[in-house]
């Protein structure tokens, strides 16, 4: 059993120095990311732009008459961003005016709802504290 035991941590040790040795310089090839080694990529090899539409879109983009205008693209904000941007300004005219009406005073009725619950809930603990207190209790030996 100590033969094994001996020979266990030199393996442990010779596995470890081949990884440390031979995995950096397998990968030593090109160290950066795969996002930049993309760009590269595709920086040196500009290919023709693909069709990527199905053949269906294909055909009926090819039915088209040549006199019909053509949307490019589609503006996908809401009518009155649309409206705002382009200086008219949303329906209803004017933007509304906000007035703030500040309260006045102190709200006793709320205050007198806070007083009550929170009584309440006093009162509750202390009758739950007062059971589980009672319920505790031992019978004595006489």
């Amino acid at each position: 059993m100590k033969f094994q035991l001996q020979w266990l941590p030199k393996g442990i040790v010779a596995a470890v120095a081949v990884a440390l040795f031979v995995v950096p310089t397998a990968r030593a090839g090109d160290s950066r990311s795969p996002d930049t080694r993309d760009a590269a990529w595709a920086a040196h090899n500009v290919a023709a732009p693909a069709d990527l539409r199905s053949p269906d879109t294909r055909d009926a983009a090819g039915k088209i008459p040549v006199g019909l205008p053509v949307m490019s693209a589609v503006d996908l904000r809401s009518p009155d961003t649309r409206d705002v941007a382009a200086g008219r300004l949303p329906a209803g005219g004017e933007p509304a005016q906000v007035t703030v009406v500040r309260p006045g005073g102190f709200n006793w009725s709320d205050a007198g709802i806070g007083a009550g619950a929170g009584a309440g809930l006093v009162l509750l603990l202390v009758g739950t504290s007062l059971l589980v207190r009672l319920g505790r209790t031992e019978a004595r030996p006489a």
